[in-house]
């Protein structure tokens, strides 16, 4: 069997041993000609042979793995071609198989993987409404992951909710963020670590990606995930990947995600890409069915979704990724919304009621509120 398959690791896990089916889960990951058995498996694990025959027989019924007997002598332990199987005596010591309780049998499972592709280092970027602490856990899951030390760079902006409206703080913002790129991209050079980063991405973090790269035709990065994604669904993927700037991008998106649906209205230069994937074939879009913005990084999710999804596109063969189950592309094609709608009118009307709510608390604290309802009631009077 040639190429790797897809295989649901969570839903093995709830019928299975954990300890066993994750030895499996590493097994595979790391490709090449693979070689197992039962007995094999019970001596890495805490499985009974039973349980470790159970999962083998599942794996070879849905093709993951193929079967093969091996014969040996009982009493030499000399392994036996078919036809000297068939015969009375072994060939190395002439013993009878009759004498020693019959020729012996041992089923093995074999699979032809290829190997996995390289991830010498991860940038991760977060979103505008927290501070990015799934940064560490995912931190954590990449360094249990993969054999050599894959460092993660946590790249922090702060909590800037009212920046994204700002065009001035969005270009500030993403200055910020190539300068830092650059700086990251030369230590790791010079770290001897690949010069290549991949990337993944969440919410306003999406955003500053997406326009560094646009913005600075020089950065270069390998594999993007996005998740809570706030780009246009027209962004111009293909046009960074035809500048080598991008290979392959992956967008896993929540089919219920509200924030990257109304983003539009308030973010310049933003979309629903989040919640309804890119346009044109040149993203993969996966959708997580009920999934909201940040449901990605749910402590009882993240690690289920980084095994099953992110673990796999990060190492998955170029040739080998369109066979990644559920991806799907947009039926129709987006069409941004009414001018005056497009983060302009409700961006503006939402700063107006921020900055009146603002002065409202300060001239509260400075006058008294009984004076604050008196001059607002004769403004609006």
């Amino acid at each position: 069997m040639i190429g790797t398959p897809f295989i649901s690791w969570p839903g093995l896990r709830q019928s299975h041993p954990a300890d066993l089916v994750a030895l499996l889960q590493s097994d595979f990951a790391r490709g090449g000609f693979l070689t197992l058995t039962s007995k094999d498996l019970c001596a890495r694990s805490s499985c009974t042979p039973e349980q470790a025959q159970a999962l083998l027989n599942i794996f070879t019924q849905r093709g993951w793995l193929s079967e093969k007997t091996k014969f040996y002598c009982p009493a030499c332990g000399y392994e036996l071609l078919t036809e000297e199987a068939a015969a009375a005596q072994c060939p190395e010591c002439t013993a009878l198989f009759c004498d020693c309780g019959g020729v012996r049998t041992e089923h093995q499972y074999e699979a032809e993987l290829p190997q996995p592709r390289d991830v010498d280092w991860v940038l991760a970027l977060h979103g505008m409404n927290s501070r990015g602490a799934w940064q560490e856990e995912f931190n954590w899951l990449v360094s249990r992951s993969y054999g050599q030390m894959v460092p993660v760079v946590i790249y922090k902006y702060g909590i800037i909710r009212p920046g994204v409206f700002l065009r001035f703080r969005q270009r500030t913002l993403t200055r910020q963020l190539i300068r830092r790129m650059q700086q990251l991209i030369g230590d790791a050079t010079g770290g001897g670590f690949g010069p290549v980063p991949d990337v993944i991405a969440h919410s306003f973090g999406t955003w500053l990606l997406g326009h560094a790269l646009r913005q600075n035709p020089d950065l270069k990065v390998g594999r993007i995930i996005l998740t809570g994604c706030i780009l246009r669904p027209d962004f111009d993927w293909q046009g960074l990947k035809d500048r080598g700037q991008v290979e392959v991008i992956l967008n896993h998106y929540g089919t219920q995600d509200f924030w990257a649906w109304i983003a539009h209205y308030f973010i310049p230069d933003s979309g629903p890409a989040g919640r309804r994937g890119f346009d044109g074939g040149t993203v993969l879009n996966l959708p997580a069915h009920g999934f909201g913005h940040s449901d990605f990084f749910e402590e009882k999710r993240l690690p289920d979704l980084f095994r099953q999804y992110w673990q796999t596109f990060l190492q998955r063969p170029s040739a080998l990724l369109d066979q990644l189950p559920g991806l799907v592309n947009p039926k129709t094609a987006w069409q941004p919304t009414w001018w005056l709608l497009r983060a302009i009118l409700p961006r503006y009307v939402l700063l107006i009621s921020v900055t009146v709510a603002l002065l409202s608390v300060l001239g509260a604290l400075w006058l008294g509120f009984p004076e604050v309802v008196h001059v607002l009631s004769r403004l609006f009077k």
